[in-house]
Order: C-alpha cells, then structure tokens, then sequence
C-alpha cells in the first residue's frame, strides 16, 4: 500500500484557482459593466423591429390567401360549373366549350390574382375532365381528393404528395366518392412563400419558417437537412405555447437563438423568425473595442501567469503523457520521478504502480486468451451439429435405398475423411492444404444434401500455399455458414465460391454465396461482431472463433471481413500471413 500523505506538502490546486478567478473576474467585469447598459435597450428594439415585420408578413399573407378562400368558395357556384357538373349532357357542343373557356378564364385570373399560387384547376368527375387554367390536365388520384377533403375553413391549407393546397368539394359532406360533383383545387408555391419568407429578415443570418399549427406541413426559407428541419419542428412545436405571439431563447448546436413567432387563425398556421443572438450585439463593437484596450493591459499579467503555471503544470503533465504514449506502443519499462512535493509526485508514483501491474495483468490475459481460444477449438471439434449429422444420414439412406451404390461409397468415404479430421487433436495446426482437403470433404457431403439445388466452386490452391501452416478448422465453419445462413431455403440457383488471391506476404481467401437470407443489417451486425472487443461478445460463434484464432496468430490486421458479394449473398475474406511467425510478435501486437 502507498500512503499519499507525505507525497506532496503544497496542494496546487489553490494557486490556479484564485489566479483564473482574479484574472477571468477583471476582464469580464470591465466588459459587463460597459455593455450591459446598452445591450438591453438595443436587444428590445431589434426584437420590436423583428415582431413588426413578422405581424406584417403574417397579415400580408393571411390578406392574400383570406381572399383565395373566398374566391374558391364562390367558385362552386359558378353557373358553368353547375352546368357542367349536373347536365352536360344537355349542354351543346358549342355551349359545352364556351363553358370550358369561361372556366378557364376565371381559373386563370384566379391564380394571376396571388403572388403565391402555384396552378388551379377543377375536377368534375360527371365529365370525367380536369380544366386547368392552361387546358386539360390529368384527373386528381383519389389520395388527392381525400386530402382535399381535409381543406376547410378551419384549418384550409392540406399538404399532400410535398404540394401544399387549398380545396373545396362540392358537396362537402359526400359520404363516397361517386357523390362528387366536382373539386376546386388550388396549388401553393413553395418557392414564391420560401422567398417571401427571405424579405422578412433580408439581412443576416435570421431564418424564417411557416409552419401548419397541426403538424402537416412546414415551409422553410433556406434549404436544411431533413435532420435539422426535424429537429428544429420538434422544438417549435413543443415550446410554442398558445399564445397568438411571443418571443423565446433557445440554443440550436449550441449556438443562441432567438424565436419570434405569430399565429394565424385564418391559414391555421404560424410565422417563426429566428436568428443568432449574437446579430442583436453586433452595435456593440465599439464597446468591444475597448474590452479589447482593457485586454491588451491584462496580457502582461496573462503572460507572467502563463510562465509560471506551464513551469508548475505543463511540464509535468507534457512528462506524463509521453510516459502514456510510451505504454501505448507497448514499453512497459518506462518509469517517471518528481522532486516537486507536490500532486505530481503522487501521479507519477501511481503511473510506476499501474505500469508494474499493466505488464503483469498483459501476460496474464494473453495466456488467458490463448487458452480460452484453444478451449474454443476443441468445442467446436468436439461438437457436431445435429442437424449436419441426421441429414448426413437422411441422404445416405436415401441413396442406399435407390440403391445407388457408387454414390453410397463416395458419401461414406467423405464422411470418414471429414469425422477423422475434427475428431483428430494432436496439433492445434495442419498445412492448408489438409485443410482445404477437408472443408472440400464437407462441400461433398453437402452436395448430396442439396442435391442440384446448390452449386460450390473451388478454385485451385497456389503450389506455394499449401505446405503454409495454419490452425485447423478455419475454413469449414466460413463454408458452413454460408449453406446454413445464406442457402438454407434455397430452392434452385444456389451458387457458394471460394476463391484464392496471392500477395505479397498474405493469402486472402475470399467466399462468397447469392443467398437472400443475409440482409444488410445482418451483415452490419456481423462486422460489427467482428471488430468488437473479445470481452464485449456475448456469443461466440464457428465465424467468430475463426477470426479470434487467426488476429490470435497473425496480428490484428488479420482475420475476417465481410461484406455484401456481387453476386447478392454474403463475402467474407480471410486475411492469413504467408511468412509472419507468431513467436515474433509481443504480447501487445497480437491483442
């Protein structure tokens, strides 16, 4: 045990903090004291600029759209609506296109007549035509008319398909479609209100947003991500209160801001300006100005301070991570000392203390690791799956029963060659050609299973490959998974390559299936599996042990990748060394 009592007589905490605070309080005094009596008068007086322009557009806009509705309600009993809505069939051919071009004409000054309409048209379905203030256009899809539906005095402005629209539907009660006479529809410009918005704060970095008081739509005037108009939707919507106007603070990604905002119970809809609050104290420079005179006559103590706290601080703490970075690459012998009496000496005996127990607690759990991993191994030897074994059996029987007797020779043969590998234990290695051997023993057996529902591709190990040492059991569990992963209801067309790639001192192996089982979130989930800390997996699986016991040998830039395959499965590459030795690698390199 270590007693910290006589490692340090003269705390060092003190000293700096009456240093910061005396420092830090005469700066900030003098610049509150010169700014905090106009930064209030002026703060007030651009908010009451700000809440003048946004009552202005907001009565503008609401003037504007007010006489929309009132038009559009007329419009329902326009006599050559009605004509052609009830008795076209009683109309001439000429009364019937005069009719059309009178339409035409009122839906054309309609929507000359406000700066934020878009289009206009009406929908009778008796005639089966949509007229628009330019011709025919196509008849509204039914999801259109329902939202139209939705458009009432209430609450008249609906948004659907990313259009924002104003509606009327005679009668406006209709219980089903076929009771419709006809619909007024009346499209909004996005881009005409988003610009509209601009002129309300045409200087700095405000914004402004329109939003629907039901959450339907929102009409901002700079482009944002999706995230951020969320985000800031959310916000609005849930601090805005019931008030027909107000003013709130609120910080968005940690800047301040300031909202001012105003109903309108016509449109159902609210007017929200915001900007930086730091645009309200930008009349404050010349004040500034001076904070900053005031400033340059601190520097003088500022230095004097800062020599002194980098002798009593920095240095020490700069010697203690280098001490850090030196454990980091894996010297574990450094050692650090102090003359100072102060809390250093204490760190830096504690640092020597961690330090002796870190190399121990690393040869320990490296021993530990090797030993859980060969623990693995020998599971995973000593288990055979149940189900690989009963439909091993199944179509052994099958074939005997045909009879098909070649075939019963070469499944047994198979099966012997495959139950005497994993059931062999005396060494933890073979050459890769043995194993190969046996993962092409396995593909055999499950040939037989699958019958022509699956097809397997192996290319042909490189000469220079096959005598390399490897631990056993690395390539069966990768084949393995991707006929019980990815092809297991597969009902034909099923395709499992593994193919071999040289480097210069590594070998990848790459295997790849077009299964559909393997969706991209369980790919993400086994990547993620695979670069996660040993002692975090909950399960380990054949793939998992294989990666282990390859980083386990080679090092952590090898082992395991997956990805999604070109031909629409799963791809793993293993990554193993050709000449690396593992004896050559510490302890750290490996884990």
């Amino acid at each position: 045990m270590f007693s910290i009592s006589a490692n340090y007589r003269v705390s060092i905490f003190p000293k700096l903090f009456l240093s910061f605070v005396f420092i830090i309080a005469s700066l900030y005094f003098l610049n509150v004291t010169m700014n905090q009596a106009s930064m209030g008068t002026i703060r007030t007086g651009i908010e009451d600029s700000l809440t003048s322009r946004v009552h202005f557009y907001n009565s503008t806009l609401v003037t504007d759209l007010k006489r929309v509705i009132q038009l559009k309600t007329e419009y329902l009993y326009d006599k050559d609506l009605m004509e052609l809505s009830f008795i076209p069939e009683q109309m001439s051919d000429y009364q019937f296109a005069e009719a059309v071009l009178r339409i035409r004409t009122r839906l054309s000054l309609l929507e000359t007549s406000s700066l934020y309409i878009e289009n206009v048209n009406v929908h009778i379905p008796l005639i089966d035509r949509t007229i628009s203030s330019k011709g025919y256009v196509d008849s509204p899809p039914a999801e259109e008319l329902n939202a139209l539906q939705d458009s009432n005095y209430s609450h008249p402005i609906v948004a659907w398909n990313n259009r924002l629209l104003i509606g009327a539907l005679s009668p406006e009660n209709m219980i089903e479609d076929t009771d419709l006479l006809m619909a007024i529809k009346i499209q909004l410009s996005r881009d005409k209100i988003r610009q509209s918005l601009k002129e309300i704060n045409n200087a700095g970095d405000g914004k402004a947003v329109l939003l629907d008081n039901q959450g339907a739509w929102a009409v901002f005037s700079e482009n944002l991500s999706v995230e951020e108009e969320q985000g800031l939707l959310a916000q609005l919507r849930m601090e805005i209160g019931d008030e027909p106007q107000g003013t709130l603070y609120r910080k968005i990604n940690g800047d301040n801001y300031i909202f001012i905002y105003e109903r309108s119970a016509v449109l159902d809809a609210t007017t929200v300006v915001y900007f930086p609050e730091n645009e309200i104290l930008a009349p404050l420079k010349a004040h500034r100005l001076w904070f900053w005179w005031f400033s340059l006559l601190s520097i003088g103590v500022v230095l004097a301070f800062s020599v002194w706290t980098y002798r009593l601080i920095h240095r020490p703490i700069h010697k203690l991570v280098r001490a850090f970075r030196k454990v980091e690459e894996g010297d574990l012998s450094v050692a650090l000392s102090s003359r100072q009496g102060d809390e250093f000496r204490y760190l830096y005996t504690q640092f020597n203390v961690m330090v002796s127990k870190l190399n121990v607690l690393v040869k320990e759990v490296y021993e530990q690791k090797i030993r859980s991993q060969r623990a693995e191994l020998k599971q995973l030897q000593s288990q055979v799956n149940p189900h690989f074994l009963y439909n091993s059996y199944f179509v052994l029987y099958r074939l005997a029963k045909i009879p098909d007797v070649d075939n019963v020779l070469r499944m047994a043969r198979h099966l012997g060659e495959y139950f005497r590998f994993i059931t062999r234990s005396r060494s933890d290695e073979v050459t890769l050609e043995e194993e190969l051997k046996h993962t092409l023993a396995y593909i055999q057996i499950q040939m037989y299973r699958f019958d022509q529902r699956v097809e397997t591709y192996c290319e042909e190990l490189p000469e220079a490959c096959k005598s390399i040492s490897v631990p056993r059991l690395i390539l069966q569990p990768i084949v393995e998974n991707a006929y019980e992963h990815g092809l297991r209801e597969t009902v034909s067309g099923g395709l499992v390559r593994m193919a071999f790639q040289q480097l210069d001192q590594d070998l990848i192996i790459i295997f790849e299936d077009n299964g559909s089982e393997m969706t991209d979130e369980k790919i993400a989930e086994l990547h993620d599996l695979l670069h996660a800390n040993a002692d975090d997996a909950i399960e380990t699986t054949g793939i998992l042990n294989v990666h282990r016991r390859l980083q386990l040998k080679y090092g952590s830039s090898y082992g395991l990748s997956v990805s999604r395959a070109q031909i629409g499965g799963l791809r793993i590459e293993m990554r193993i060394g050709l000449e690396q030795d593992s004896e050559s690698m510490s302890p750290g390199q490996r884990m």
